[in-house]
């Protein structure tokens, strides 16, 4: 287990949401990076693989769910999904492509942490403990 900060990648199409997921995350310690859509995200993960992705479901493009079973790989990363539907299908669909969760928008930023931490921490992947 590494002690290295949780590196985390944000991808959320709406900027204001996106830049304030990134600076709260960035707030509590976590090596976080934000991109809007899923072409952004393939060229960031080419070159800084993270432990957790944090994805939308509507998306500009390729849409969270696609992305989500794209990284069902040898080694995936803990995957969350964040996203306004709220219907049991798209829950199901979302962790049937590989989420290890499914949060709801709008959503207490500190729920989202305290799930990036669970995550990473079952994934051998951490952690520093949060400032409290």
């Amino acid at each position: 287990m590494r002690t290295e900060a949780i590196k985390v990648i944000i991808v959320e199409d709406e900027g204001a949401l996106r830049s304030s997921v990134v600076s709260f995350l960035s707030a509590t310690g976590m090596d976080v990076r934000g991109v809007a859509d899923g072409l952004s995200f393939d060229l960031l993960w080419k070159c800084w693989p993270a432990d957790v992705v944090v994805l939308d479901i509507g998306l500009p493009g390729e849409d969270g769910i696609s992305i989500a079973a794209r990284l069902q790989t040898d080694t995936p990363p803990g995957i969350i999904i964040l996203t306004a539907r709220s219907s049991s299908k798209d829950h199901v669909d979302g962790l049937i492509a590989g989420a290890d969760a499914y949060l709801v928008k709008p959503l207490d930023l500190r729920v989202l942490e305290s799930t990036i931490r669970n995550l990473a921490r079952r994934l051998g992947a951490v952690v520093t403990p949060p400032d409290e």
